[in-house]
């Protein structure tokens, strides 16, 4: 053993050079016992980065709300195939960029905080907009308006902190942001649990082109990818450039055969959906023209189109179109979407917010995502923030009519309110008829929040006595509305019931009538079957047959549609009416 030196002999127990030597005692020394890297969880050991071993749950996989387990024993991980690790490295990109999207808004409203104008008064000229909770509707017991009766207070509201600023124009990149934040995360949630992705989803929507070489990418691929390399806005100060350049294409994007087939079909039968009841038929003119050059929204309508082919049996199985293709085209809109939101005037954009309505209708039709009520949350975000003119022409417009219709099915279904607290100004004898028709679906929407109330809470008799009141005032409205229709509302001469056919055919031309007549009668069966009853077996036999005669119009209607355009609402009519009876 070689020999100390002098100066290690001279050095205290307790000297920094003292304590250098120490690390070097063997490691079996119970005083320095060598401290053990602690185990990655299994999911964070497949992806090959860092894991902050918090448990049950660590940070990755609770972020993305996945199973998360640890094991003391190494295991085997080549059951994981290269598709699943390359989304889960892909699931950590979101994650991150989740974080920029937050940075983003914060900015935005920090910026715009000084320019947030006070929200209009309801008596001013500019009243027709959207507003916050102070125009909700209430009844008193004898059927008189009041505001902010207790059963018309949204709740969701005051759950909110930022709900009082109702239409400050700064808000509106705020609610963009806040919107994709939701759509991205439940995007990469859903990534995680479709593992068996198609080929060419392996790279998530974050880089759908990832892997692919040039040669093989679709020049609508390449148009969604060409937003990458734009600079950040910051960075076009004093260039000249304008930024609606950097997230517009300078000429229409080609698309392929196939691709142009769902484009068409598209302006053929789903616009239809989108334009009811409005003359000026915005998403059939406009849209496709601002579609045609900007990709993002190009995607959507390709996706929306994609899937709505796969469910028609009336096209042969081996023609349609398969449904990872039209998963394909989503997750490109939010790979462009997530990229275009660096600018401001995108944020503000008609394109973004026609594209907001078309991933939202997109979902609608898939089924499977839970959170697209969430989502619906996050267009009525946007839309509250544009302050519309709801009772003005305009695709604005048209969208909010939209997205009121998809959110009176989902209310309906989770039995829950309606987002909206918008009031309309208009008088019935400004109306025109199709104008008529849309204030059929508002009435709808009214007594949808009415059938979302729980009366099972009786206070001293007040909520039953405030519900007759509310049911009372409904069906008031129900009755100016009748009382103001025009020929077109009235019926024609139909084929007699046939056979075995149950209810009577009711025709009514323009079918767009017909089919405001259905949400007509579907308010009545509504709120006949949610009234509290309280006149005894003639008051019950009353009601009842009013209601049978309801669900024979709505029947008898829906015999005779045939238009894609009133397909959708009138079988979420039919679903509605039917249980009734």
């Amino acid at each position: 053993m070689a020999e100390k030196t002098p100066t290690e002999s001279a050095q205290p127990p307790d000297s920094p050079r003292a304590s250098r030597k120490r690390s070097g005692n063997p490691t079996s020394d119970a005083r320095y016992p060598r401290k053990r890297s602690l185990k990655a969880c299994h999911v964070c050991r497949a992806r090959k980065t860092k894991c902050d071993n918090v448990r049950p749950t660590c940070g990755f996989c609770a972020s993305i709300d996945i199973s998360c387990s640890y094991d003391d024993v190494e295991k085997d991980h080549s059951t994981f195939d290269p598709a699943s690790l390359e989304i889960l490295r892909q699931l950590g990109q979101v994650i991150n960029s989740q974080q920029d999207l937050l940075d983003i808004a914060r900015s935005v409203a920090a910026s715009q905080a000084q320019h947030v104008a006070s929200p209009p008064s309801s008596s001013g000229p500019d009243h027709a907009h959207l507003q916050g909770v102070d125009d909700a509707l209430g009844w008193d017991s004898n059927g008189d308006l009041q505001q902010q009766h207790p059963f018309m207070e949204h709740s969701w509201f005051a759950q909110q902190p930022d709900s009082a600023s109702t239409t400050p124009a700064g808000s509106t990149g705020v609610a963009a942001v806040r919107w994709f934040e939701l759509l991205a995360h439940d995007a990469s949630r859903e990534a995680f649990q479709e593992s068996d992705a198609p080929p060419g989803l392996e790279g998530g929507f974050l880089d759908p082109l990832n892997g692919q070489d040039e040669d093989e990418t679709t020049p609508l691929q390449r148009a969604t990818k060409m937003i990458d390399g734009q600079p950040e806005e910051r960075d076009l100060v004093g260039e000249g450039a304008r930024e609606e350049d950097m997230w517009q294409a300078s000429e229409n994007i080609s698309l392929l055969e196939r691709e142009q087939v769902l484009f068409e079909n598209f302006l053929r039968r789903l616009c239809s959906w989108l334009d009811l009841f409005d003359t000026a038929q915005m998403f059939s003119t406009r849209v496709p023209h601002l579609a045609a050059r900007n990709a993002g929204l190009l995607n959507a309508i390709l996706a929306l189109s994609g899937y709505h082919q796969s469910l028609d049996e009336t096209i042969p199985l081996e023609q349609r179109t398969d449904q990872n293709s039209a998963l394909q085209y989503y997750y490109q809109t939010l790979h462009y979407v997530q990229k275009a939101m660096r600018y401001s005037t995108y944020q503000h954009s008609l394109e973004l917010m026609a594209t907001t309505l078309i991933i939202s209708t997109y979902e609608m039709l898939r089924g499977s995502l839970k959170d697209w009520q969430q989502h619906l949350q996050g267009v009525f975000w946007i839309l509250r923030s544009r302050q519309i003119e709801v009772e003005t022409s305009s695709l604005e417009s048209t969208t909010w009519w939209a997205w009121l219709r998809q959110d009176i099915w989902v209310a309906f279904r989770e039995r829950r309110r309606t987002y909206s607290t918008w009031t309309p100004k208009k008088p019935y004898p400004e109306l025109s008829s199709h104008e008529m028709a849309s204030r059929a679906v508002w009435i709808l929407a009214q007594v949808i929040n009415f059938c979302a109330v729980d009366p099972s809470v009786d206070e001293a008799g007040r909520v039953f006595v405030g519900r007759i009141g509310w049911a009372k005032a409904l069906k008031t409205m129900l009755h100016e509305w009748e009382s103001h229709l025009t020929i077109e509302f009235s019926e024609l001469p139909a084929m007699g019931r046939q056979g075995s056919q149950v209810f009577q055919p009711r025709l009514i031309h323009p079918q767009c009538f017909g089919l405001a007549m259905q949400v007509h009668h579907v308010s009545r069966i509504l709120i006949c079957a949610h009234e509290p009853s309280y006149g005894g077996m003639e008051d019950f036999m009353k009601r009842q047959r009013t209601i049978q005669d309801s669900i024979e119009v709505v029947c008898g209607i829906g015999m005779t549609l045939t238009e894609d355009a009133s397909s959708l609402l009138s079988s979420q009519c039919l679903f509605i009416g039917m249980p009734a009876s």
